[in-house]
């Protein structure tokens, strides 16, 4: 695999989480995606932490598949 250059780290204020399989699903699938190198979920917080290529995956398009999943992203 390439070595990724422009590493963003980029939070979101989730809505909706509820307990550990939330945190566990938002994991998996936002891992898998290429481009994405960690996800972090802090449930006291409501907040997810993906640290990604911003040239692979824009933060709109971790946005789009957070609300995917059924979850609510605010500002």
């Amino acid at each position: 695999m390439a070595a990724q250059k422009n590493i963003t780290e980029s939070v979101y204020r989730v809505g909706g989480l509820k307990g550990d399989h939330c945190r566990d699903r938002i994991e998996h699938t936002l891992s898998h995606l290429y481009g994405v190198s960690s996800v972090k979920v802090d449930m006291a917080s409501q907040q997810v932490v993906v640290s990604h290529d911003e040239t692979v995956n824009s933060s709109g398009y971790i946005e789009e598949t957070l609300q995917s999943l059924g979850y609510s992203v605010q500002e």
